[in-house]
């Protein structure tokens, strides 16, 4: 019984130290921008044959910079379901989503009083909102890496 005390401690520490690293790891991911630019290539084809009009909720780059990155990744986030659903893509959907909350669930907001709900930014149609969300995806690594 005695020694396995010292076991069990240790894999108790190991498990919150790699907790600890998970938590405060910053918000950065290359595997989201490649997965952003691989869904932007899929609308592309499905929008040519179907005649894909979608509009979604588009954040802006002022949104993201200047006022509040983590609802702005939120919105992108729920948005991205409804393209993804358009676009018959639920898979690719559902990872983007997962992705995109992490990403906004590791950003400090101060500001959260002054920032717009998705529901009252402007519609843009599928390309736009995905060069939105590349661009703020990209600006996101290169503030937070």
């Amino acid at each position: 019984m005695q020694r396995e005390r010292p076991a069990l401690v240790s894999v108790f520490v190991f498990l919150c130290s790699v907790n600890i690293m998970a938590i405060t790891q910053k918000p950065c991911s290359r595997d989201l921008i490649n997965n952003v630019l691989t869904l932007k290539e899929k609308v592309s084809i499905i929008s040519n044959k179907l005649s894909l009009n979608c509009s979604l909720y588009t954040p802006t780059i002022e949104d993201y910079e200047q006022i509040c990155p983590k609802t702005t990744m939120q919105c992108f986030a729920s948005e991205i379901i409804v393209l993804t659903h358009e676009c018959e893509l639920p898979s690719m959907g559902k990872k983007l989503n997962k992705m995109l909350s992490k990403l906004a669930f590791r950003i400090n907001q101060q500001t959260a009083s002054k920032c717009r709900r998705c529901e009252v930014m402007k519609e843009k149609n599928a390309t736009t909102f995905l060069e939105n969300l590349l661009w703020t995806v990209e600006k996101s690594n290169s503030d937070y890496c």
